[in-house]
């Protein structure tokens, strides 16, 4: 009998889905249960029902797993955040490869590939380099500063301690929730679109120790502006840039159209390996300092460069990866749609005077189509697009132009399994190997990195 909404059902659940739910089946109904692990039996409170599948909730759990943990974080039960900090980091990692082995068995077809275990994070907490915080309108008028509840845009809690982050940048949060609070502005509110104090910003260089706090608001005046500097820069001697963004938008993002720099400098700096990076307010850089240069150091490693090679990054980004390939290819060409990434990647390349790359600004697709000649001569194509994939308008210019490699980092098992069957079709490429990192301990996204050749079999 299939389950009503509000209905509380047993279920036992044997593994996750992409999502980081765990699933189970009821007869013949999928379930995604929330708050479950696998090889539980858990009672749970079913919330939608489909044709094909439910949802639920756990309410308790019967029998634990043995791979379950005490979560480390006080906001476990209200933040989404860290979705997974209940099951042991091993088993996490377990289920991450298997995400993937399924992902390339069932969506590309690949059978029989070895998928080697997911590369640990050398840090499963304080890991992120930058965080952003939600300002909202508490229920007496008060000023809240902290997370969004998932799947609101219009509940934020109280933070009292994230473990992603650093200390350090929760007693920052925590001082800037008490100057918010006394500067006699309100906080913004997202439905009524009014009010001044938007969002707050941390980043932070872990090799460096360099941290930039960025606050968003809406125009006006910034009050009692000299405080601010005199607290933030007086209390935590690693911020090295203070910066006030305004977002007069009703776009919920913490992103500003202007910015006013109220203390040091406009940018910070990091350093991977031998290089260094500025890193503005605005600028992608990957989330897991540490674990990025090893992502980086594999992906240059797979491309097998030899000092000759004319190089193509597509989605280029601020030019990390570009500049570690740019170190044992010929020359590196970076193409990106956002004109302050390109200008960025400039920046850095110039910083460690690197010349053999050069970026440019626009769509792949228009670069495939506008410069046909120039990449022709790539001999090792790098991708790493968005969690969306390729177009398949690139896909299919890749297989056109016939790169003799193209090595595809991916945030995304699903697409990246689209992706590869796509290049794979008609034996044009083979899939040589790909191994799952860890970039996001606690969570269910998992970095992958996959090695394709020209020629071999169809999987």
């Amino acid at each position: 009998m299939r389950p009503r909404p509000g209905q509380e059902i047993e279920i036992d659940v044997d593994r996750v889905a992409m999502e980081g739910r765990a699933v189970g089946r009821l007869d013949e109904l999928v379930v995604f249960v929330e708050k479950a692990l696998p090889g539980e039996r858990v009672r749970a409170r079913v919330g939608r029902v489909k044709r094909n599948f439910a949802e639920a909730r756990t309410v308790e759990v019967l029998r634990a797993s043995p791979a379950r943990v005490a979560g480390r974080c006080a906001h476990l039960d209200l933040c989404g955040g860290c979705s997974w900090q209940e099951l042991d980091y091993e088993a996490q990692l377990d289920a991450k490869t298997d995400l993937v082995r399924e992902s390339l068995e069932r969506l590309g077809g690949f059978r029989g590939l070895d998928v080697p275990r997911t590369l640990a994070s050398p840090r499963t907490f304080f890991y992120r380099n930058k965080m952003e915080f939600s300002f909202f309108v508490g229920r007496e008028g008060g000023t809240v500063l902290g997370l969004h509840v998932p799947g609101t845009f219009d509940r934020v809690f109280d933070l009292d301690a994230c473990h992603l982050m650093s200390e350090e940048s929760n007693a920052i949060v925590a001082r800037v929730r008490e100057l918010a609070s006394r500067s006699g502005r309100p906080a913004y509110h997202s439905r009524r679109h009014e009010g001044f104090w938007r969002y707050l910003v941390v980043r932070e260089a872990k090799n460096t120790g360099q941290t930039m706090v960025n606050l968003v608001t809406h125009e006006g005046p910034l009050p009692n502006r000299d405080e601010f500097v005199r607290v933030l820069t007086g209390e935590f001697p690693a911020v090295k840039s203070l910066l006030r963004s305004i977002n007069t938008r009703r776009a919920t993002i913490a992103v500003g159209e202007t910015e006013e720099l109220l203390s040091g400098e406009p940018e910070i700096e990091e350093q991977l390996g031998s290089l260094r990076f500025r890193i503005a307010a605005n600028s992608f850089f990957q989330t897991n300092t540490l674990q990025a240069e090893r992502l980086f150091d594999l992906a240059v490693d797979w491309c097998g460069l030899t000092g000759a090679e004319e190089v193509l990054d597509l989605y280029a980004g601020t030019g990390a990866i570009s500049l570690f390939l740019a170190q044992r290819a010929r020359r590196v060409t970076g193409i990106e749609l956002v004109p302050d990434s390109v200008a960025m990647a400039e920046k850095n390349a110039e910083l460690n005077g690197i010349d053999n790359t050069r970026f440019l600004t626009g769509e792949v697709r228009d670069f495939f189509k506008k410069r046909v000649g120039e990449a022709s001569a790539a001999r090792v194509v790098l991708v790493d697009p968005p969690r969306a994939g390729m177009h398949t308008d690139i896909v299919e210019a890749l297989r056109l132009l016939q790169p003799p490699r193209i090595v595809y980092v991916s945030c995304n098992p699903a697409t990246l399994a689209r992706d590869l069957q796509l290049l794979c079709r008609d034996a044009r490429y083979t899939l040589v190997r790909v191994q799952p990192i860890d970039m996001f301990p606690h969570t269910s996204h998992i970095e992958c990195v996959a090695q394709l050749d020209l020629g071999g079999r169809t999987p």
